[in-house]
């Protein structure tokens, strides 16, 4: 009976689902992975150059972008990907960021989506642009940090008793294994749980088409966000500590870096032990450490921006790109 039951709800789930992603498809492509599927958004063609990936950041989706990418496709082949489990990706193996950077390898090699590649990375998206780097580092041919997230950022705070800069919690907590990657094709009899979600966006979206706005709204507010049970960690905090501690293992060589920092910053947040001042000028410390990760590397202040240059300053990004690959071409 409980087994008829599980069955019942399954069905009435999928149904539901379905009927409600009727009125809002993916935008952009769907490729097989194994038991699930990745969603990707595509701009321009294929070229004689570099393809332009976008990691968006945590909390975020593909379609965040989406005011990027067509700029970028006046020039280039462009893709956006949602990771597993976000936007209109289904869920895969797991959260894990390590996870997360293969199963985005994997996808480009199954959507036949031509290397060398350009990597941009915005916030935590910045973390997986980095990993990307390193493990495919043959077919990298430029990365650009979108006010990235520094490995170190959220492991240190200010405390003001001492004024000194101490380990957070969070990193004391960095005790769990990271789990290996798994390639094999996902089980589909796992475990999925559901909560319905809530996001005020203010007038974050009001640059984007009433069509994204839509699509916005019923991914955050309208349908049922899944997750897998037991597998909803990112390992976030084991594998900053993983690459704290041997971050000369990180190294770019003379891969191009550009590091996009906004120049706008609010308050970060914390508690009563924090300092802001001391905070957001830690901030600007790690952001110009990252410049040490290649000899070949810039940093650029987008002044008009807080962290969302993407959102702030779309064609800053885009005229970033264009000029990464004029100086490949004439390599």
């Amino acid at each position: 009976m409980n087994e008829m039951k599980k069955l019942l709800i399954l069905l009435l789930y999928s149904q539901a689902l379905f009927a409600q992603e009727k009125d809002f498809p993916p935008p952009g492509k769907m490729v097989e992975m194994g038991g699930y599927k990745m969603h990707y958004l595509e701009a321009g063609e294929s070229k004689d150059g570099p393809t332009v990936i976008f990691f968006h950041g945590a909390g975020e989706i593909a379609l965040h972008w989406n005011l990027v990418l067509p700029l970028v496709g006046e020039f280039a082949h462009a893709i956006a990907i949602d990771q597993n489990g976000e936007g209109w990706s289904e869920h895969g193996h797991g959260n894990s960021l390590i996870q997360q950077v293969y199963d985005s390898y994997q996808m480009l090699k199954e959507a036949d989506i031509p290397e060398p590649y350009i990597i941009v990375g915005h916030s935590l998206g910045g973390i997986l642009a980095h990993q990307f780097a390193v493990q495919y580092k043959s077919e990298t041919a430029g990365l650009i940090f979108v006010d990235a997230t520094h490995p170190d950022v959220v492991l240190k705070i200010f405390n003001r008793e001492s004024e000194t800069m101490e380990w957070k919690q969070m990193r004391l907590n960095a005790k769990k294994e990271i789990p290996a990657v798994s390639t094999d094709p996902v089980n589909p009899e796992r475990e999925i749980a559901s909560f319905k979600a809530k996001r005020d966006f203010g007038d974050q979206l009001e640059k984007f088409s009433k069509e994204d706005q839509q699509r916005f709204n019923w991914i955050y507010n309208e349908r049922l966000w899944t997750y897998i049970k037991g597998q909803s960690s990112t390992y976030e905090a084991e594998i900053f500590q993983e690459m704290h501690e041997h971050y000369d293992q990180y190294d770019l060589g003379d891969i191009p870096l550009v590091v996009i920092t906004g120049g706008k910053k609010k308050k970060p947040e914390g508690d009563e032990n924090w300092s802001g001042k001391a905070l957001r000028q830690h901030s600007r410390q790690l952001q110009k450490d990252f410049l040490k990760l290649s000899t070949n590397s810039q940093q650029i202040i987008a002044k008009k921006s807080g962290h969302s240059i993407h959102l702030d300053q779309p064609e800053l990004i885009a005229s970033v790109i264009k000029n990464m690959l004029m100086e490949l071409a004439k390599d």
